[in-house]
This record gives C-alpha cells, sequence and structure tokens, in this order.
C-alpha cells in the first residue's frame, strides 16, 4: 500500500512541472496573430460618414501544435447597430489554421461626428488554462463637409495604361473608338441586316488621389461617361459586359493613408454603338460602405471615332499608284521611246545621285536627329529629303522637260533604296509614286513640261513643287496612320506640310533651277 501511495505521488510530482511548463512555454501574443480591422482594410483608425453600412474584419491565426478553442467578443460604441452576432466560438486544431469574419454593422446618419473606440477580445483555452487577447482600433465618424475637404482628386489621365500612367501613342482627354462606317450602318438598315459582334474595345483612365487629413480613408472610385450638352450617361462607353452591369467591373478600390497619394486606373469599356464626340467624363469618389459621393472630378474629353479622311486617301493613293505602275508596264516602250539614250543616262545619274546623297546619309541620320531634335527632327531631315531633293528634281526638269522624267527619277530612287537598303514596302511604294504623278500632273498643267515648256520660272516651279509635296505629304500622313495606326498631332502633320512641304521644297526648287541652268552651260 506504501509502494502504491508512493508511486501517485512521485506521478503527481511528475506531471505537475510538466503541466507548469505548457502553461509557463505558451505566450498568446507569440503563438497567435490577432487583428481586427474597422473598416475592412483600415489597420489602423478608419473614417466613416453617417449613413454606412461597414464591415468589422477579424483575423485570428494559432501557431500553436495542438487544440485551441476561441471565443471572439467584438465590442461596438453605443449608437452602433450591429447587424450580426458579437461573440464567435471556433476551435483550431494545428499549427497555422486561421479564422476569420466579416461583421457587418450600420453606423446611424444621426450619429453625432466623434472618434469612436472599438474592443475586440479573444479568450483563448489551451490545455484548460485561459488566455484574454485584446486589440482596439479606433473609427471616426466624419461629417460630410469635413470629408469632403479631406479627400481631392489631384490628377486624372485618359487615356493610360493598365498602371494608371499616360498613354504616349493617343492625345490626351481622348479615347479612340471602334465605329461602325456610317455607309455600312445605312446599308444594314436598308437590307435589314446585323452585325452581331460583341467585342468592346477597352481602355484605362489613371485617377490620382490625395488624403489631406489625419485618417485612413477606405474609397471606392467609379466613373460616369455623359453627354456633354444634356448631361445623362452614356451607356455604350457603359455596357453590359456577360449579362452583368459595367458598374460591377468598372470601379477601383483603394485605401488612402494620412497625407498620401495614390494612383488607380479603372477600367473603361466602349461597345460599337459609342460615337464620337464631346463627353463629359465625371469621376465619383465614395467611401466605403456609402453611396454618398464625397468627391467629384469633371473632364470634357473627346472620343476620337475611325478617321475615314485618312482611310479613303490611302485607298485613293494606293489605287492611283497601281494605276501610274500599270500604265507604265503597258506602255513602256512608248514611254522610254519619247527619251534619247543620253535622257535616260542624266536621269538614272540623277536617281543614283540622289540615293547617294540622300537616302544613305539619312539611314544613320534618321535615328540620330530623333534622338537629339525629338518631335522637331524634321527641320533637320527636311534639308536632305526636301531642299537637297527638290534641287536635283528641278535642276533634272530643266535639263530634260518632259512629261515622264520626274517619274523615271522616282522609280530609280525607289529601285536603289529597295535593293541596297530593303525599303521595299507599301508605304515607300505609295509615296513615292503619288509623289511622281502629282508633280507630273502639276508641271504639265502649269507648263513646267510640255509641248511649250518653261522650267526656268523660279516662282511657279517653287509654288508647283510646293504644292505637290504638300500632297504627297500630307497623304503620307494618312497612310502612316491607317497601315501602322500611329497618331500624330494636328500641330504637327500642320508644321511638317508647311516647313518641310512647301517652305523647304520651294527653297530647293528655286536653286534647284540655278543648279540646272550651271549644268545646262557645261553640258553645251
Amino acid at each position: 500500500m506504501k509502494n502504491i501511495v508512493f508511486f501517485f505521488l512521485v506521478l503527481v510530482l511528475a506531471i505537475q512541472p510538466a503541466a507548469a511548463q505548457v502553461q509557463e512555454e505558451f505566450e498568446p501574443e507569440d503563438m497567435t496573430t490577432f487583428t481586427v480591422q474597422v473598416p475592412h482594410g483600415v489597420e489602423e483608425s478608419g473614417l466613416a460618414v453617417g449613413g454606412s453600412n461597414l464591415s468589422a474584419y477579424v483575423f485570428f491565426e494559432s501557431y500553436y501544435y495542438g487544440n485551441m478553442n476561441v471565443t471572439m467578443e467584438l465590442d461596438l460604441p453605443e449608437g452602433f447597430i450591429l447587424q450580426d452576432t458579437p461573440v464567435h466560438s471556433f476551435s483550431l486544431q494545428t499549427e497555422y489554421e486561421d479564422w476569420y469574419r466579416l461583421i457587418d454593422f450600420y453606423v446611424p446618419a444621426d450619429l453625432p461626428p466623434c472618434i469612436y473606440n472599438i474592443t475586440a477580445t479573444a479568450v483563448v483555452e489551451v490545455e484548460g488554462n485561459e488566455h484574454t487577447i485584446v486589440r482596439r482600433t479606433r473609427l471616426k465618424v466624419a461629417s460630410k463637409e469635413e470629408i469632403a475637404d479631406e479627400i481631392e482628386v489631384s490628377g486624372l489621365i485618359i487615356p493610360s495604361d493598365e498602371d494608371g500612367y499616360g498613354d504616349p501613342s493617343h492625345p490626351s482627354n481622348s479615347l479612340v473608338i471602334r465605329e461602325t462606317s456610317p455607309v455600312l450602318k445605312k446599308l444594314l438598315k436598308v437590307t435589314d441586316l446585323r452585325i452581331d459582334r460583341e467585342e468592346l474595345t477597352s481602355t484605362f483612365i489613371g485617377v490620382e488621389l490625395t488624403n489631406k487629413g489625419d485618417s485612413t480613408v477606405p474609397v471606392i472610385i467609379t466613373y460616369d461617361i455623359l453627354d456633354i450638352k444634356t448631361g445623362e450617361t452614356v451607356k455604350a462607353f457603359k455596357p453590359s459586359i456577360m449579362g452583368m452591369n459595367a458598374d460591377t467591373l468598372c470601379y477601383a478600390t483603394l485605401t488612402l493613408p494620412p497625407g498620401s497619394s495614390s494612383l488607380v486606373s479603372l477600367p473603361l469599356y466602349m461597345s460599337e454603338d459609342a460615337m464620337g464626340g464631346e463627353y463629359l467624363l465625371r469621376i465619383k469618389v465614395k467611401l466605403t460602405g456609402s453611396d454618398w459621393v464625397a468627391v467629384t472630378r469633371d473632364q470634357k474629353i473627346t472620343a476620337i471615332s475611325r478617321k475615314w479622311g485618312p482611310i479613303i486617301i490611302t485607298i485613293v493613293s494606293t489605287l492611283l499608284g497601281l494605276t501610274a505602275v500599270s500604265l507604265f508596264f503597258s506602255k513602256s516602250k512608248e514611254i522610254m521611246d519619247r527619251f534619247k539614250t543620253r535622257n535616260l543616262v542624266l536621269i538614272a545619274l540623277f536617281g543614283t545621285v540622289s540615293f547617294a546623297a540622300i537616302n544613305l546619309p539619312m539611314t544613320i541620320l534618321w535615328e540620330l536627329s530623333h534622338a537629339v531634335f525629338g518631335p522637331f527632327s524634321f527641320l533637320f531631315t527636311g534639308l536632305f529629303y526636301e531642299i537637297l531633293l527638290y534641287m536635283l528634281v528641278a535642276s533634272l526638269v530643266v535639263l530634260i522637260p518632259k512629261p515622264g522624267v520626274v517619274s523615271l527619277f522616282m522609280m530609280v530612287r525607289f529601285l536603289l533604296g529597295g535593293f541596297i537598303t530593303g525599303s521595299f514596302t507599301p508605304i515607300t511604294f505609295i509615296t513615292l509614286s503619288l509623289s511622281a504623278v502629282v508633280l507630273e500632273v502639276m508641271m504639265y498643267a502649269a507648263g513646267i513640261t510640255g509641248k511649250n515648256p518653261d522650267p526656268e520660272n523660279r516662282f511657279r516651279m517653287g509654288v508647283v513643287c510646293g504644292i505637290a509635296d504638300m500632297v504627297s505629304g500630307y497623304a503620307s500622313f494618312s497612310v502612316w496612320m491607317v497601315l501602322y495606326r500611329l497618331f500624330y498631332s494636328d500641330w504637327y502633320i500642320m508644321a511638317n506640310i508647311l516647313i518641310d512641304g512647301f517652305l523647304y521644297t520651294f527653297i530647293g526648287a528655286w536653286f534647284g533651277i540655278s543648279l540646272g541652268n550651271r549644268l545646262k552651260k557645261v553640258a553645251e
């Protein structure tokens, strides 16, 4: 009997230190993570407005390898209306197991503006021992006027990339839309046909928000595109997507710490019913949990539809170039018989000189000039492509004032450039063939070439070459925009046409006549 008593005594003495060791080893702050966010997403003091439906986010995670029973209670200030049970009990069975819950509550509209304390208490039971963990946070209920003064839409970038930064390939404050041709729309209406295409073009809007207050602000950013005359929402810019309202997808959430700014992007979708024109983009900022719009910002935008002018010019220029080439090959013998052998040799020589003096140097200087001068590089490249080129054109016409001489000159340049530098491109073909056709027609109409040619009138030659180059230059921009989907600002196109297209060309043609007269004297 004494042995049995002695055995139990030893057993009790052995168990007590082990139990004490378990109790001593379990530290709630080290073995658990317990956080509360009010509203959801705000780590410290949050901000709300009266009349908001909010959610408190409670998260608990165990780092203990064993059973853990937890009872969590959320204590809201007086006046708040809890829409869920405040007490939640759960068990965590193993290490790194977690539990979380969104607890909904309502902030009455008549609640006095103040800073309210919210407490979350977790009672943790491990091996029969209870430990209490308390977390406190604050929620500032502010007036609408105060919140409106703290939040500011400090920047608006449209269009932007998916990160909210600007898109330099398109003009600012604009949208590029895919608009169905008016002619096609009329045809479909007459024939009672329909186009069942549900693809949506999309872009992004960059919105920068600034929090000037001392509280963390959770917000939701949305937008509307309004008719600038009626003020009504244009549904074509917020279409239904997969059967859902566009508002379900066209928004962004953001949590702004005190005294900070942040840039977010909003997706913007456009249906095929979207039309070009002027619209009003309205950015709306709401506090999380509230339908009240705290801040708005309006920005006038332009919806750019498909430009049919450049498309028509490209098609006409292509057909004109193909027609000219077909005409040349069909009547090549008659055309070539108009020129003497020495004329053809001289044309080939001028074409080779233009290639060697213009094309070859500019293969190197083109990129260098763009790197140095940027968008104003045409002021440098025009010295070669316009002044030097039209000096050779005008001097060649003075030496051989016959129709077809410019076309043969352009053909030599095109062939040399294609075979040596590999520039057999559709744009090169279209621009050179159009330039040749326009120059030939205008020179013949102005009496510079033909039966009674007068190629030595400097003013007439300069005006004809300048106008012809303006036409071919504008067509060249149209071809680039259509085939490569590039965008050029109106000022850039105008500057190129007036300076490169007319001024430089006029100067080149003016001096080209002097060069032609001197070469004529040498030849005689």
